[in-house]
């Protein structure tokens, strides 16, 4: 599945990229680490969730680490 970056967030100095599901599907959102740096509103991630690999929508392998999935985001849950 699809994934694009549409928020960022920040705990305890670990950054944590938070991604919307292009198409309808469950889980709608996730919660990702990654070590690279990747940008709100542009960077589009393929996830296969059995195995938890994800690759950029241009086929890079990317390391990420999936940690949570959810079908309904509220921007407020996340601030510390």
């Amino acid at each position: 599945m699809r994934y694009k970056i549409i928020d960022i967030y920040k705990k305890e100095e670990i950054t944590f990229y938070i991604a919307k599901c292009l198409k309808k599907h469950s889980p709608q959102f996730i919660i990702v680490q990654s070590a690279q740096i990747l940008c709100v509103n542009l960077d589009i991630i393929e996830v296969d969730h059995e195995s938890l690999v994800a690759t950029w929508a241009t086929g890079e392998e990317i390391a990420l680490k999936v940690l949570k999935h959810f079908d309904c985001y509220d921007k407020s849950y996340f601030i510390q």
